[in-house]
């Protein structure tokens, strides 16, 4: 078996199994910067002073939203390759699970409720940056997906 064999399919194409591992590489990689970004912008002031800040906001998100990004790629993988459904639910419903899965495991358990104010509670902060996450990725991945 040739190298080009292992990653291509019989038509050409790139085999699913790639497919997959790529899907899920970029959630993996985009994902928790979008969703710190997001939590930062909506929670603070962003301005010049504050850049600093905000590069650990982006390092401290892939602390906490790998496993979150990780369960939305393989939704949207799966969805994709298997079900061959690209609807724009597999983002929402991704980012819904994603939202639930950071809340119940990461900010209840260790406390991290400073993150909500009056406003708006953790899990709507958490459910509004994993949605603009998801949107983002399924765009990003949406060609790999289509690709047969």
């Amino acid at each position: 078996m040739s190298g080009t064999a292992f990653f291509l399919g019989k038509d050409g194409s790139l085999s699913a199994l790639w497919r997959f591992v790529f899907i899920v590489a970029i959630f993996l990689l985009i994902w928790p910067p979008i969703c710190g970004i997001v939590v930062w912008w909506v929670k603070f002031d962003s301005g010049p002073a504050m850049l600093g800040w905000l590069a650990a906001a982006v390092i401290y998100a892939y602390l906490l939203c790998v496993p979150s990004a990780l369960l939305a790629g393989i939704m949207h993988a799966v969805a994709a390759l298997s079900f061959r459904h690209y609807s724009i639910l597999v983002p929402i419903a991704a980012a819904a699970l994603a939202a639930v899965l950071i809340e119940m495991v990461i900010v209840n358990p260790f406390f991290l409720r400073e993150l909500a104010d009056k406003t708006m509670s953790s899990l709507e902060l958490l459910l509004f940056a994993s949605l603009i996450a998801s949107i983002i990725c399924w765009c990003l991945t949406r060609q790999l997906a289509r690709t047969s």
